[in-house]
């Protein structure tokens, strides 16, 4: 499989889209297993901050970043009423499609803060 940098993006907004609408078995399809074993220690250990605690998330922004030749990264923001979650994520093509191999959270603001509170 070629890196397509498009069906990484495409990807990107799929497993988004599902955190927004709680499609849960989407979510872990997109994971690799280093990634669900990441994202058990950030729900466990954000202090409510994981986009899975977050109340009606009602919206998420999703930015490219640099990547490496074969992988993609993108932050993704997740919106709610109680603030935005920033979590950062690495890709790479895997038997045919595009998995998470790598997810942190990268910040938090709080509504109406006018930058991000932690990480960055």
């Amino acid at each position: 499989m070629t890196a397509d940098p498009g069906e990484a993006r495409a990807a990107a907004e799929r497993t988004a889209r599902a955190v927004m609408t709680g499609n849960l078995a989407q979510v872990m399809a997109d994971l690799a297993p280093e990634a669900m074993a990441q994202l058990m220690q950030l729900a466990s250990g954000a202090q409510g901050l994981s986009p899975a605690q977050l109340p009606g998330i009602d919206g998420f922004e999703l930015e490219e970043q640099a990547a490496e030749e074969g992988e993609a990264r993108f932050l993704v923001r997740f919106r709610s009423s109680a603030g935005t979650v920033a979590v950062a994520t690495r890709w790479r093509p895997m038997l045919g499609q595009w998995k998470v191999v790598e997810i942190g959270l990268a910040g938090f603001e709080a509504p109406g803060q006018p930058g991000p509170a932690a990480g960055g």
